[in-house]
């Protein structure tokens, strides 16, 4: 595929699929942002086309010569989708928006101005995670709750774990597809997370903390075009995830050998037998101490009922029973 000649600071790669109002509001957003210096290019996976390109129709003024429409005719999946939009541009820096996110006007200013003041590849920013619902063409708002809260810096070990960022929340320079390659298209999901990884073995992240700046948008119970993947594909996440963790261990058994694997799994056996034995021991302490407390309750029920037995015994003590007649 040729290059658009367009040439810009941000390459803002927009993945859709029949999801004409929340491609209308994405579109949006991205006009709505204070900085400028952007392209967007638009990829429409399988989708409808003739929905696509009326949406930018309507903005066709303001988007002037800044944005590329691509059809695939048949869907190629999230990580083919955004390295098709990735090749058919240029830029120094891209951000990856899905059709359903949003980012704060000043997203694009802020982690531009970031990443140009610093030698980190690639910038975070506080993410809010909203949980929306779709009736016909209007969206509604029914919570919100941030992502990450505890997050004050992005690090390797952190995303080893699980993904610490979305791709609403990420800039980064074009460059470090040169060095690390593109999104690995083999991943029906956790793509994003995958090249997460990828990026930050090689490079640093940085985090811009304070109120959220990017919005990852979520419809709770909703499957089909409108739904989120890691909620309507809750199960394929699961399983890329293993497959992601599988394929990193075979290679790193591959380029150092089973040693070390062997002794960790050792050492976590052994871990794991001392957390049963531990937990049979406080199990069998639990069972002790209930005995013990039923035992003093109904001691105390006995003293209880003694007290009470020696104060009526005393009270009618000395007492005679009146004649009869008397």
């Amino acid at each position: 595929m040729l290059k658009h000649d367009y040439q810009a600071q941000v390459a803002i790669i927009m993945r859709t699929k029949n999801r004409g109002t929340l491609l209308e509001r994405a579109v949006t957003d991205v006009l709505a942002q204070t900085y400028r210096n952007w392209f967007l290019v638009i990829v429409n996976d399988g989708g409808v086309a003739p929905d696509v390109e009326r949406v930018v129709a309507r903005h066709s003024a303001r988007l002037a010569d800044s944005v590329l429409v691509l059809h695939n005719p048949t869907s190629l999946g999230m990580e083919a989708a955004s390295n098709l939009g990735i090749r058919a541009c240029d830029s120094t820096f891209i951000a990856i928006h899905d059709d359903d996110d949003e980012w704060r006007p000043d997203f694009l200013a802020t982690t531009v101005d970031y990443l140009e003041s610093s030698d980190d590849e690639g910038v975070m920013v506080r993410t809010e995670v909203v949980y929306e619902e779709i009736t016909g063409s209007t969206i509604e708002v029914v919570g919100r709750e941030i992502l990450e809260p505890e997050l004050t810096r992005i690090t390797l070990s952190a995303l080893i774990h699980h993904n610490r960022g979305v791709p609403i929340s990420f800039l980064y320079r074009r460059r470090a597809h040169d060095e690390i390659g593109f999104y690995d298209e083999a991943l029906e999901v956790v793509g994003d997370w995958e090249f997460h990884l990828r990026f930050a073995r090689r490079y640093s992240i940085g985090f811009i903390d304070g109120e959220p700046r990017a919005y990852w948008n979520q419809r709770l119970g909703v499957s089909g075009d409108l739904g989120n993947s890691v909620l309507d594909r809750a199960e394929d996440h699961r399983g890329f995830d293993e497959l992601v963790r599988e394929n990193y261990l075979k290679q790193d058994v591959a380029d150092h050998g089973l040693g070390m694997m062997m002794y960790a799994s050792s050492m976590h056996r052994e871990l794991l037998h001392t957390q049963r034995q531990i937990q049979d021991q406080l199990h069998q302490q639990g069972h002790r101490l209930m005995q013990l407390e039923a035992a003093v309750s109904d001691a105390s029920l006995v003293s209880l009922l003694r007290r009470r037995y020696r104060r009526l015994k005393d009270r009618f003590a000395g007492r005679s029973v009146p004649p009869v007649g008397g």
